[in-house]
């Protein structure tokens, strides 16, 4: 093999190599992301139950579905902060 050969071959390794870490970054960075907004609503969510007998949530998704959840405490049950 020539030496263009090799050179060639090395930068095709090298950038493929890059652009699969480059991808697995970037789904890093999205998925921590997403779990950084899941746990702020989980933390609202919970705090306003934690403030009253009953709490509703509802969600609105950008595909146009809903969802609506109402949360009930029992009269027995103690908070748990």
């Amino acid at each position: 093999m020539d030496t263009t050969a090799v050179v060639l071959a090395i930068v095709s390794v090298v950038s493929g190599k890059v652009c699969l870490l480059t991808a697995l970054w970037l789904r890093l960075r999205w998925r921590t992301k997403h779990e950084q907004v899941q746990r702020q609503h989980l933390t609202e969510v919970s705090r306003s139950i934690a403030g009253s007998d009953q709490a509703e949530v509802v969600e609105q998704r950008p595909d146009g579905h809903s969802l609506r959840i109402t949360i009930t405490r029992s009269p027995g049950e103690k908070s748990a902060a």
